[in-house]
């Protein structure tokens, strides 16, 4: 009894650090694209929720084997798929085979999403915004980088939760409430 309601404690701390993570981070590889390339570029970059109506997003990339030519955020497949665009990049620094792309988007603007995305989500901005947060929380999003010499996806990220502090604040208390408990029934049975 006691191993099972440890195993439903551990379980229910580590639940607690990604269940609603407001910050999701990738890596890019050319590995990482379905199906895989040879690119020797990499990247970086991070989506943060701000209130659920705004999403925050930085990406650092290098090494391209050509061009940037556009760059997207996909939804809504696990990491061995491929999905849809759902939000385009704009103002990208088309050419480059290094740089930054740093966007505040509105998740209230049929705009700042693509016709199809809203489509394929019941056909209103709510049902798309709420589609995508779901998604990200299901690390069913990605963002790829899009060259001129690999037109389908040179670098591909993963989007996957990074926990808040307070999650993980939350995660070492109820640890460390488990193996106080841990002790003293040790003691109290020794």
């Amino acid at each position: 009894m006691f191993i099972k309601t440890f195993i439903t404690a551990a379980a229910l701390c580590l639940a607690a650090t990604s269940a609603h993570a407001a910050t999701y981070s990738a890596t890019f590889s050319g590995a990482a694209e379905v199906p895989p390339n040879a690119s020797t570029g990499t990247g970086f970059g991070t989506l943060r929720v701000i209130g659920a109506t705004s999403i925050l997003v930085n990406i650092s990339f290098s090494g391209l084997g050509s061009g940037l030519a556009d760059g997207h955020i996909h939804c809504c497949i696990g990491p061995v798929g491929n999905a849809g665009v759902a939000i385009g990049f704009s103002g990208l620094p088309l050419g480059s085979t290094s740089g930054t792309i740093s966007q505040l988007l509105d998740l209230t603007l049929a705009s700042t999403f693509r016709a199809p995305f809203i489509a394929s989500s019941g056909g209103t901005v709510d049902l798309a915004r709420a589609r995508l947060l779901t998604a990200l929380d299901a690390e069913q999003v990605y963002f790829n980088l899009h060259t001129t010499g690999v037109p389908g996806g040179e670098i591909r990220g993963n989007l996957a939760a990074v926990p808040e502090p307070a999650s993980w604040a939350m995660m070492v208390v109820g640890f460390g409430l488990v193996g106080s408990a841990v002790r003293r029934r040790t003691i109290a049975y020794g």
